[in-house]
């Protein structure tokens, strides 16, 4: 366990977010995530297991980070075993910032979407944008440093679009062409075909979230809803984490729908064996 520990803790890093290990899917340690956000050393541990107290007492004696905090995800707890869990703080990502909240669940980033970041701020310039489960609003940070001319998030949560408005404005990127708007998606397409048609849609769901959207059901609802919103030359970028749903099935699931399948982006290397699908999808019955 040293020795793995060290490689990992050895990884060149600096003040932008990195995976160091992705251990979702890995046959060793399946239940353990480890991020290098600048100062920060953020462990995460999904199930109880033997190794847990091995691992923290070893990340004790590490000195290259001035804060390490453990999250035992599977308990709910979140806690300091180096310095103190600082109160504000940001992951940076091509020199972007992403206000972070180490007591949620999900803390504010996700870094392997890092690619349909990066993608979608090279075809936003102009566009008009549909963020759909926006949470914090990553796609649209990137959307307008693309130069993108209009942009809707939206999503169910209002203290997580208080988090995007706040990420838009510490990163200089904010004006009234982009909007936040709470909605319970599947109830609000009629607002959202108003809206359109958008140029570009994306699609970032929870893979479950009780009550509200469940990705095995919910996700082709959403689907056979596009085109009233779409137009002939519309681009989605459609992403699923979902290990439930195959990359074949869920491209499948968007061609029986009218969409033709264009290129699929994956996450960056350090996720290992992840299973997070991003594809970009194209109409192919909508009439001028």
């Amino acid at each position: 366990m040293k020795t793995f520990l060290s490689k990992i803790l050895s990884t060149k890093t600096n003040k932008e977010f990195k995976r160091l290990y992705h251990g979702r899917g890995e046959k060793r340690f399946p239940f353990l995530t480890i991020d290098s956000i600048d100062k920060v050393l953020f462990i995460q541990f999904f199930e109880k297991k033997d190794y847990e107290d091995e691992i923290i007492n070893l990340l004790k004696e590490n000195k290259n980070y001035e804060v390490i905090i453990i999250k035992k995800r599977y308990s709910n707890e979140t806690f300091a075993i180096k310095g103190e869990i600082p109160k504000i703080y940001y992951a940076i990502e091509n020199n972007l910032k992403f206000k972070l909240n180490f007591y949620n669940q999900n803390i504010g980033f996700f870094g392997d979407t890092k690619n349909a970041r990066e993608y979608i701020q090279k075809i936003s310039n102009n566009k008009k944008i549909l963020n759909l489960f926006s949470y914090t609003c990553g796609f649209s940070l990137y959307a307008k440093k693309g130069g993108a001319k209009e942009i809707y998030n939206i999503d169910m949560s209002k203290s997580a679009l208080n988090v995007g408005m706040h990420n838009h404005q510490v990163n200089n990127l904010y004006d009234k062409n982009v909007k936040f708007l709470s909605l319970n998606i599947l109830k609000s397409f009629k607002k959202l075909q108003k809206l359109g048609p958008f140029d570009i849609i994306i699609i970032d769901p929870p893979t479950y979230q009780k009550g509200s959207f469940i990705a095995s059901k919910d996700y082709i609802k959403i689907i056979k809803k596009l085109n009233t919103f779409s137009h002939k030359n519309t681009q989605i970028i459609a992403c699923t984490n979902d290990p439930k749903i195959s990359n074949d099935k869920f491209i499948k699931m968007f061609e029986d729908n009218s969409f033709k399948f264009i290129n699929k982006i994956n996450p960056p290397k350090e996720y290992v064996n992840s299973s997070l699908k991003s594809v970009i999808f194209s109409p192919k019955n909508i009439q001028d």
